[in-house]
């Protein structure tokens, strides 16, 4: 049992000392009461002094502790006098409640307060003793659960860690609203195997994979009950993943038609059904959902019943698949089953298709149609047809049919171009092409029989050159035979817009050379009717070829190509002669010219060729006057004048002459 003290020394006001004590003892404990019993006295004593005084003075005793946390009066005395060697003492035994843990800490106090002036009682003071734990009283046991958390089935035992081995206990499971005593009476342990009441466990935690409960325990001291305590737990659900059956089918009625078995899934055609049967959620779960993953796509739908069926349409798969179907309930558990989809191959039929007319360009077409198409497990089949038309109709011819990768002929008029259609068609899908057969007509044709060329088509005609079936000849007119007359009698009018070679005689706006009879050949090209040339060559003369072009609907001039003009003489004796890149002028005479002291000499020719008035930079040829091979003078017209005259050489470096003579047989200028 605990006990403790405290001593302080007083003193008087003359100087005297009076110890004052403080003390406690703790009697006995309860632990039905959970109480112990102490005795508390405070007590001041006189060794070596007395004194008496007319005034009360008071020794009280206190308690305080840890539970009540307050100053408890406990006893109390009034003094007025005390003996040399006496004491004054205050007592009292009081009981103090523990914690509920059974802890309890306090201590005892004394106050000494002085009553009068007496310079030999004791001043004021108290002691107070240290804090100091009471005996612990056994109190309710705190029990522990092993295994924890558990699977609801295990065999759990619980430990009381009971604080007196006078304890008897009361041990109690609950789990939601549900409650299960597991015995009484119970010293240190105790065990309990879930399996038993596993059922009522799972009905409380229906959308719950674990649940949290508590056990707890009655501690008990005879019949007496020393308190409750409790300790919680985590059931965990277990043993109770969702049963089902799966399978799948293809419900397509065309698909299965070909296959013959619903277990055989036709690429992009088959319709995927997952059938669901016998499901069942366990331990008071329900079903929730189904999931059928693909190829990483997943299909989910709710459940509610033993039986589903869930459509998952086209699957787009070529070769076979694992399928896994879950099933899910109210707890989220899940069970799952991998299928295997068992896939079939499909696409749509191709082909190379061979098309061309035979050597190219005959009627006679070859079609070959070399088809690639699924097998579906040799259960496929494959047509081929094809029709054609003109590209320029409407309306197809009616369908045939071919052999695969075996060639056919028919006819297309090699002077048309054709549309060709072929379809494929096989079990499940068509495929249609759609081709163009070309004329059959080279570019250039060589017709050796007819000596003709053909563009673009066959020649028909003897002799031709043929565009397009029409024989272009004929569109030069005179080509290939007499030339044409001229329909006019006005070159300017006679050809029109028509190319082509002309003849025609005396004709307006003829070209001014020589010719017999007026007679001119005139080839005419036209670009459009203000653009057009002419040639003419002269009749009998080699020699002469004009030319002349319409520039915006307007003729201009006949311009000599070669050869020379007729000699024609002016009114002042100057004979002209057309050349195809100049004009020649010549005169014939006998003239002198003479120099006297100037660099022009005398005209001697006083008239130029009719309308020019003077030489300007055309040339004069025929006589100069060279001396020691440099020319010293030169014939020429002086500046603004009319005539011929001689004109000294200033570059030869001598005077020029007083009197100089020239005789002149011809003079000839271009």
């Amino acid at each position: 049992m605990a006990s403790a003290s405290k001593t302080v020394n007083l003193t008087s006001n003359n100087g005297y000392v009076y110890p004052l004590t403080a003390s406690f003892v703790e009697n006995s404990t309860s632990v039905e009461n959970n109480t112990s019993n102490i005795t508390c006295t405070g007590t001041l004593s006189a060794p070596n002094a007395y004194w008496s005084s007319s005034y009360n003075s008071t020794l009280t005793v206190y308690w305080k502790d840890n539970k009540q946390n307050k100053d408890i009066y406990v006893a109390s005395v009034n003094a007025k006098t005390i003996a040399l060697g006496g004491s004054i003492s205050a007592s009292g035994t009081i009981n103090v409640t523990h914690n509920d843990d059974g802890t309890l800490s306090g201590y005892a106090w004394v106050k000494w307060e002085k009553g009068g002036t007496s310079a030999f009682t004791p001043n004021n003071g108290q002691a107070v003793i240290d804090w100091t734990a009471l005996t612990t009283i056994a109190r309710a046991s705190k029990p522990t659960i092993s295994p924890s958390p558990f699977n609801i089935g295990d065999t759990i035992t619980i430990n009381m860690n009971r604080k007196s081995n006078q304890f008897t206990h009361t041990v109690t499971l609950y789990f939601g609203n549900y409650s299960y005593q597991i015995a009484t009476g119970v010293t240190d342990n105790c065990t309990l195997n879930t399996s038993s009441i596993a059922s009522n466990m799972y009905q409380q935690i229906p959308n719950a994979s674990e649940g949290q409960g508590n056990i707890t325990v009655a501690t008990y001291n005879g019949s007496t009950l020393v308190g409750t305590e409790q300790c919680l737990f985590t059931a965990k659900v277990t043993n109770s993943n969702p049963t089902f059956n799966s399978a799948y089918q293809d419900t397509n009625s065309t698909t299965t038609a070909i296959t013959g078995d619903n277990q055989l899934i036709i690429q992009n055609n088959s319709t995927l059904q997952v059938n669901i049967t016998n499901a069942s959620a366990k331990n008071y779960a329900s079903l929730s959902s189904v999931s059928v993953t693909i190829a990483g796509q997943t299909t989910t739908q709710s459940i509610s019943s033993a039986t589903l069926n869930i459509d998952l349409g086209i699957i787009n798969l070529s070769s076979d698949t694992q399928m896994v179907v879950k099933l899910t309930d109210s707890r989220g558990i899940s069970s799952s089953q991998t299928l295997t989809l068992q896939m079939l191959e499909w696409s749509l039929p191709t082909a190379i298709i061979t098309l061309a007319r035979k050597n190219n360009f005959y009627t006679e077409t070859d079609i070959n149609v070399n088809a690639d198409y699924s097998s579906l497990d040799s259960k496929n089949t494959i047509t081929i047809k094809y029709r054609y038309k003109k590209v320029s109709d409407s309306d197809y011819s009616q369908y045939y049919t071919l052999q695969d990768n075996v060639s056919s002929t028919f006819n297309a008029d090699n002077t048309y171009e054709w549309n060709v259609q072929v379809l494929l068609q096989d079990k499940l899908g068509t495929t249609t092409y759609n081709l163009t057969l070309n004329k059959g007509i080279p570019i250039a044709f060589f017709d050796r029989l007819k000596r003709s060329v053909g563009i673009d088509c066959f020649p028909s005609d003897e002799g031709s050159l043929e565009v397009d079936g029409e024989n272009i000849l004929t569109r030069i007119e005179g080509f290939g035979e007499i030339c044409m007359s001229a329909p006019t009698t006005d070159w300017n009018t006679a050809c029109g817009t028509r190319s082509g070679f002309y003849m025609g005689s005396n004709m307006s706006n003829s070209p001014s050379g020589a010719t017999v009879a007026g007679w001119w050949w005139v080839i005419h090209l036209a670009h459009n009717e203000n653009y057009q040339r002419q040639i003419a060559f002269s009749f009998l003369n080699n020699e002469n070829v004009y030319t002349r072009i319409m520039n915006n609907g307007t003729w201009n001039d006949w311009e000599l190509l070669n050869g020379t003009s007729a000699k024609t003489t002016d009114a002042n004796g100057w004979t002209k002669i057309e050349h195809a890149t100049y004009i020649e002028y010549f005169k014939k005479g006998d003239w002198t010219n003479t120099f006297a002291g100037s660099r022009w000499g005398n005209q001697f020719i006083t008239s130029l060729p009719t309308g020019m008035s003077t030489l300007g930079t055309n040339i004069l040829t025929g006589s100069v006057l060279s001396i020691d091979a440099a020319v010293i003078c030169s014939i020429g017209c002086p500046p603004s004048d009319g005539g011929v005259s001689i004109q000294w050489n200033n570059t030869y470096g001598g005077s020029v002459p007083t009197t100089l003579y020239y005789n002149f047989r011809i003079i000839q200028f271009k």
